[in-house]
């Protein structure tokens, strides 16, 4: 049941303000989502939402990343409502496939550049946007200018409000439903793991000491936001935040 009344159109008691913006709201997207009408209980707060939305709308990230943007920063939150509301636009305006939503949603895309895009998100959403040099770096020579590193953290902010906004209001799901996908932490067991690929702008150093992109025959763990990995018989443990693991092909758990 909804924690915050949904307010409608139809209501008489509406102020002119929130008639104003839900009507904006419907204008911009043919209806009025549950979630805009709880928001509306506080007019000025979905009148910055909207206006920043509406600004980014003419950013530099196009529409399709932006939609990326947003269902992967809702899946980062644990938000099942925008989980399900991005889900259905990406699918919708944009034909993306269940594969290529559910990639989206762990900071994957077949277009580097797109790809980059989203781990920067993920980086700055799981650090309070103290990101680092090689972060920065890595996503420049993916082609990221700094224009679309500003704008990503615009989008964090426009999606973490909406994120935060359904968790306090609880409003009806008014889209077809999606299960969330469970964020990518790590238990602290050691697992085995055939091949652990880093993206571009992280190292490892494999058993003979080389620095490399790509190991094989380790052993991982998670904890928090990062990756520790080891060779199999070694003590030397490496560590990794999550964002920089491209690819995990595992093998059987291993003894803890």
């Amino acid at each position: 049941m909804p924690r915050v009344p949904q307010l409608a159109l139809d209501q008489a008691d509406l102020s002119t303000e929130q008639r104003e913006l839900l009507e904006q709201t419907k204008a911009q997207l043919g209806k009025v989502p549950n979630l805009y009408a709880a928001i509306a209980n506080g007019p000025a707060t979905l009148r910055g939402y909207l206006a920043l939305r509406d600004s980014l709308g003419h950013g530099v990230l196009d529409a399709r990343t932006r939609v990326k943007l947003a269902l992967l920063i809702a899946q980062e939150n644990g938000c099942e409502y925008c989980v399900a509301a991005h889900t259905m636009r990406g699918s919708r305006l944009f034909k993306m496939s269940a594969q290529q939503l559910l990639d989206t949603r762990h900071a994957l895309d077949d277009d580097h550049h797109t790809e980059a895009v989203l781990r920067v998100a993920v980086i700055v959403l799981r650090s309070g946007g103290r990101i680092d040099d090689k972060a920065i770096a890595s996503a420049r020579e993916a082609g990221v200018t700094d224009a679309e590193l500003m704008e990503i953290v615009g989008h964090i902010a426009l999606n973490v409000l909406s994120n935060y906004a359904n968790h306090l209001a609880q409003p009806d799901l008014d889209f077809p439903a999606i299960e969330l996908e469970p964020r990518d932490e790590m238990s602290r067991s050691w697992q085995r793991a055939d091949e652990v690929e880093l993206v571009e702008g992280y190292v490892l150093t494999d058993a003979e000491g080389t620095e490399t992109r790509t190991v094989r025959n380790v052993e991982i763990s998670y904890s928090g936001g990062f990756v520790h990995i080891r060779h199999v018989g070694a003590d030397l443990v490496q560590t990794v935040s999550a964002p920089g693991i491209r690819r995990i092909r595992q093998g059987l758990p291993t003894a803890a």
